[in-house]
């Protein structure tokens, strides 16, 4: 004899659709670049080009934007990200006048005290 809910498994795919979110759009991809729905699709080919701008996932209707995708894209190019910091250990020297320089230049490599 079969007792209701015996037997039965359920799988779930660890991506299946129970676990996919919603695709950005349009108006949510704009607002989170900080500019305004018309400059967006006016620039979307620029950004896609230069900036490389993630494709949207849909090519009729209403443009979607895959979700892991553009945050990934959004992280490394978001407007107010900070500038990153060039790949140097010491600081560069204030400017200087050439004299200046070439004074700093002859103490540092001075030979003090062979």
């Amino acid at each position: 004899m079969h007792k209701p809910g015996r037997g039965v498994i359920h799988l779930h795919v660890p991506n299946g659709p129970h676990r996919m979110m919603a695709p950005y759009s349009s108006t949510e991809v704009a607002t989170a670049i900080g500019v305004s729905l018309n400059t967006f699709y006016r620039t979307r080919q620029i950004r896609h080009e230069r900036d490389g701008l993630p494709a949207p996932i849909s090519e009729r209707g209403p443009l979607k934007w895959e979700r892991t995708g553009f945050e990934a894209w959004l992280a490394r190019h978001h407007p107010m990200r900070p500038k990153t910091v060039a790949n140097d250990t010491f600081v560069p020297p204030p400017p200087a006048s050439d004299e200046e320089h070439r004074e700093r230049l002859r103490m540092a490599y001075e030979d003090h005290g062979a």
